[in-house]
């Protein structure tokens, strides 16, 4: 490029480039911005103020949510969950449950899809490039409606394979709080692929057994107790949360000894009968193999899949 060409370009020449790049973005179907308020389905014009601390701090907080068939599943617990995370990094807003929950119902409806994935963005706001969260002007909102995949199981039906990640675990509180920082699990994933395994698992640093890079883990003991980690160094997942209620229906019939959190490290799943690991958008996963060893598809695995499919299609906030 000459110094000529290197000149600042006007808006209109600025928007015309954008709409020359269709096939260098990824496909979302819709997203809001309360920078700019309102919502727009063309993802060319799908962009953030880069002087937003979201974009050179991580310093927001988000969500990810899914609708199937035209209705929004668990869309009250990922809400509460980034009201928790919003306070714990000090981000004040004024936002009530209530009003977020319209937002992404209302761009999930213009999006005009009955399945899709949704992110929910809470930043800091713009204002400068500095660190100082006191430079941003407002808090921002910006949620996302994208393409859903097809659930891990229905694209691997034998199953999950996992290993003990080499990454070190992100610190408590920090790792409790779901902020847009997301380096360390963005290496755990990429770590995963280069190990050609299908996830990796964090421990801390005296062993205890953590999460993976965006799912939990959770484990049928030798003596059948459901048993998933019970540390503040996890982020509480919304999907295991509810596997867990779910799988009181299972105690209740004799077929679970317990349900219960509790600390797990490496020689829990040596002994384990059967591994799960649980996250929005895969639902639940059956672990067949970590490492070298092999575990089953097993009935508790059957019996929580179908249940947790049941929860989708009962306990979903319709779009429509």
């Amino acid at each position: 490029m000459t110094d000529h060409e290197f000149s600042p370009i006007d808006p209109a020449t600025w928007l015309e480039r954008l709409r020359d790049k269709q096939g260098l973005r990824p496909l979302c179907y819709a997203m809001y911005s309360s920078f700019v308020d309102g919502v727009v389905t063309d993802p060319r014009l799908m962009m953030v103020p880069v002087d937003d601390h979201m974009v050179h701090r991580g310093d927001a907080v988000f969500e990810t949510l899914k609708c199937v068939d035209s209705g929004i599943y668990n869309l009250r617990p990922h809400i509460e969950r980034l009201m928790v995370s919003a306070t714990g990094i000090g981000l004040t807003h004024s936002y009530s449950i209530g009003e977020l929950e319209q937002l992404v119902v209302r761009t999930t409806r213009v999006a005009k899809q009955t399945s899709a994935l949704i992110r929910i963005l809470l930043s800091r706001g713009t204002g400068s490039m500095g660190v100082n969260p006191y430079d941003c002007v407002r808090p921002e909102l910006y949620i996302i409606v994208s393409p859903a995949k097809p659930s891990f199981m229905e694209r691997k039906p034998t199953g999950a394979q996992i290993a003990f990640t080499r990454i070190p675990a992100k610190p408590a509180p920090f790792a409790a709080i779901k902020h847009c920082n997301y380096l360390p699990n963005a290496m755990m994933a990429k770590e995963a692929a280069d190990r050609a395994v299908d996830f990796v698992i964090s421990c801390g640093a005296d062993g205890r057994i953590l999460e993976g890079p965006t799912e939990n883990i959770a484990l049928i003991t030798a003596d059948n107790a459901l048993v998933a980690p019970d540390t503040p160094d996890i982020l509480p997942g919304t999907t295991l949360a509810r596997l867990m209620e779910l799988a009181s229906s299972l105690k209740a019939e004799g077929l679970l000894r317990d349900v219960r959190h509790q600390t797990l490290y490496a020689d829990d799943v040596a002994t384990a009968r059967e591994i799960f690991i649980a996250g929005t958008s895969h639902d639940i996963i059956a672990v067949t193999q970590v490492d070298q060893r092999l575990y089953p598809i097993g009935p508790i695995y059957q019996r929580l899949h179908a249940a947790l499919q049941e929860d989708i299609r009962v306990h979903r906030t319709a779009i429509e």
